[in-house]
């Protein structure tokens, strides 16, 4: 998730953009030529306007388009307005009146500015119409002297590649939904770097927006202001209007969250002048935040610029973006371990298969740490930065990264992904795909996946649809809280005492019987969170140490949007009497005969006996009361034998298991429903005899020192 930057950061995200200049026009007072009693306001405004526009800074062009614009009110006929007013649009992301005004200064007057073909080609550029783009790109080189083709020549050709990959991804837009989290969310000011907590559905951000913190902008450097962070939250179908975090969070100087835990009570964030440093936030368990602490100084480096970070799914491999020495050229991604013996390994690059000479930014890393998703300005991007992902190969290297392609990325800075679980929805910085101003956050929806990269190595995680178009078409705005996925949350306790535990959560796709998610409930409170697209059969385990598994089933149609299911559940320790519901063994109508999709779920239960030698465990089979009595009895007394041949089969001894139907005789809801009736028929594990069991304890030792054998 993952990510983000400070002030600095801001003005290197569009570099090669800012650091080239614009001509300085003249100003001639004598053109503004209609003397009236606006003249004098109008010319003092171009004036002011001209000020802030010869900063070079984005703070600057911000108040240059204020300024310039109240000129152009008063006469809209001026080639050196327009052009000044063109280029700062263009350099705060008002693409397409950039454009109409730099154009405009260009059909008024050729020759207003040596430079109008370079800002004619990054007006079009920014426009996605890149051969219109490149035709000006060469127009100005051609124009250029020797000595400044020398400086300026490999720039524009960086420039006319950028065209050229745009050009080619362009012929295919990616089957993806992007929405704009609004004006609650985002504002004229540069807002970026969303990182989602999942389980109380929390969004924080970064923001450059005026706050009581920061109430001043920074005049010595970018003309902009701090760095503070926000949150916000989806409820009733629309994002709310952002809040401020409070102190200690948030200081004076530059505040930028960086990361999330799920559950939303870490939080990294990046502070400092300059080079900056990443610490960690604590929330309370009144809701309150500690002060912040600094994180693992082998990525602190005294004299580098370290920017974003992100976590593995067990915190024991962390990648980071890095400008220290070592590396391919600008920032770099670099990755440190965890240490078996403590600390942490010496900072290792990530390689010129990931890095290239231009600037890396945004890292991500999701799906069970197989995908690294990351931003670029090298590679085949269209512009800026584009958002790439690259996939762990078996032997531990990087796949040749892939662009996201048209429909997230534009010729703008696109950076700063966080993808969710799923692996098809998330956020994400864009600066070219309008909205309020400069960077926005929007969220992201891709609805053709084909098959995963874990179900075949040639397919993507992201994997979409490839569907020709000529231009991109922006889908109506589809919250993410109404996209196809289902989230679980809850906690996993023991039964009786309540204690929170450190359990693990296995998510299987019954069809195919794959594991699809592994994920650990939080240690100290035992809470959990899992995500779920529509359309599939999945399968729920809950493990921990010493206590029978618990499974769940979650039948989820193609067609149901986004839903929350609170599951609490409690795992019974392993004593003689203990019981758990089989919910994802599988018959045929009135048939005994196992489906494949029970394996599963069975190779768990016979994992279990194994491990405990003498254990003795009742396999009971149940229905409801429709049909005969004496027909339910056999059928349920033949489903339990076919799950004890099913344990036999996988090793269980025979001497463990003991088969009994009961029929309907023993019902856990009412028969006078679908509903009760479906849960009516089921099938029991019960613990008969444990002689490892003195109230669970000596089950878990055992349990606890099998595992470390069998690791």
């Amino acid at each position: 998730m993952k990510n983000f930057m400070i002030f600095l950061l801001i003005l290197s995200l569009s570099f090669n953009f800012y650091a080239q200049k614009p001509y300085k026009v003249k100003i001639v007072a004598k053109d503004f030529h209609v003397v009236d009693a606006g003249y004098r306001d109008a010319l003092k405004n171009f004036r002011k306007g001209t000020r802030f526009f010869r900063q070079n800074t984005r703070g600057g062009y911000r108040q240059a388009v204020d300024y310039l614009s109240k000129a152009a009110s008063y006469n809209s006929d001026y080639a050196a307005l327009d052009y000044e007013l063109g280029v700062s649009l263009l350099k705060i992301g008002s693409e397409k009146d950039g454009l109409k005004y730099i154009d405009k200064a260009f059909q008024l007057t050729p020759d207003v500015a040596p430079d109008i073909h370079l800002w004619l080609g990054r007006a079009y550029h920014m426009n996605a119409q890149f051969g219109s783009a490149i035709d000006e790109y060469l127009l100005y080189k051609n124009s250029l002297s020797s000595r400044k083709l020398a400086k300026q020549g490999k720039l524009i050709d960086y420039y006319i590649k950028q065209c050229n990959n745009g050009i080619e991804l362009k012929r295919k837009k990616l089957p993806v939904i992007i929405t704009n989290l609004g004006p609650g969310v985002n504002s004229k000011y540069p807002d970026y770097a969303p990182v989602f907590a999942p389980y109380d559905s929390i969004v924080y951000y970064t923001s450059r927006r005026p706050s009581v913190f920061n109430k001043h902008r920074n005049i010595y450097l970018d003309d902009d202001y701090f760095e503070d962070i926000y949150y916000t939250s989806y409820k009733n179908g629309k994002w709310h209007k952002s809040a401020l975090f409070p102190k200690p969070v948030n200081t004076k100087g530059n505040d930028a969250s960086i990361a999330v835990n799920p559950y939303g009570n870490e939080l990294i964030i990046r502070r400092g002048i300059g080079k900056g440093t990443f610490y960690i936030a604590k929330r309370k368990s009144n809701g309150k935040w500690k002060r912040p602490k600094e994180v693992i100084r082998r990525i602190n480096r005294k004299n580098s610029m370290e920017t974003t970070l992100t976590f593995s799914h067990d915190s024991s491999v962390v990648y980071f973006v890095s400008d220290r020495p070592g590396g391919y050229g600008g920032k770099d991604i670099w990755m440190i371990k965890r240490q078996a013996m403590g600390g942490w390994s010496k900072p290792k690059n990530l390689g010129n298969v990931i890095n290239t000479p231009y600037d890396e930014e945004g890292v991500f890393i999701a799906q069970n740490d197989s995908v690294l998703y990351f931003s670029s300005k090298g590679h085949n991007s269209m512009g800026e930065y584009d958002i790439f992902r690259s996939y762990k190969l078996p032997d531990g290297r990087w796949s040749e990264p892939e662009n996201l392609g048209f429909g997230i990325n534009t010729p703008e800075d696109d950076l700063y992904i966080f993808v969710n679980q799923d692996g098809r929805t998330g956020y994400f910085t864009s600066g070219g795909h309008g909205g309020y101003g400069d960077l926005d956050i929007f969220d992201f929806f891709f609805y053709k996946p084909k098959p995963s990269f874990l179900e075949d190595a040639h397919h993507s995680l992201l994997a979409f649809e490839n569907v020709p178009v000529n231009e991109i078409t922006m889908e109506p705005p589809v919250p993410i809280k109404t996209l196809r996925m289902t989230v679980i949350k809850g906690t996993v306790t023991e039964y009786g005492t309540g204690k929170p535990l450190n359990a693990t959560i296995e998510i299987v796709d019954n069809a195919t019987q794959k594991v699809v998610q592994v994920i650990k409930t939080n240690a100290s409170t035992g809470e959990y969170i899992v995500m779920l697209p529509s359309g599939k059969n999945y399968g729920m385990s809950v493990n921990a140490p010493g206590h029978m598994f618990h499974s769940e089933n979650f039948n989820i149609p193609a067609a149901q949007k986004y839903t929350e299911i609170q599951k609490d559940i409690q795992l019974m320790s392993i004593d003689p009497g203990s019981k758990i519901v089989l919910r994802n063994v599988f018959f045929d109508v009135n048939s005994a005969t196992l489906k494949p999709e029970s394996y599963p779920e069975l190779n768990r239960l016979a994992e279990i006996l194994k491990r405990y030698p003498g254990i003795v465990v009742e396999i009971s089979g149940h229905t409801d009361n429709t049909g005969s009595f004496k027909y339910n009895m056999k059928l349920s007394q033949r489903r339990a034998e076919s799950v004890v041949m099913y344990l036999i089969s996988q090793g269980v001894p025979s001497s463990a298991l003991v088969a009994k139907g009961y029929g309907p005789t023993q019902p856990v809801a009412s028969n006078k429903t679908a509903e009760g009736r479906a849960q009516n028929r089921r099938v029991e594990a019960k613990i008969l005899v444990n002689p490892y069991s003195v109230s669970g304890k000596k089950t878990q030792e055992q349990d606890q020192t099998q595992q470390q054998q069998n690791n």
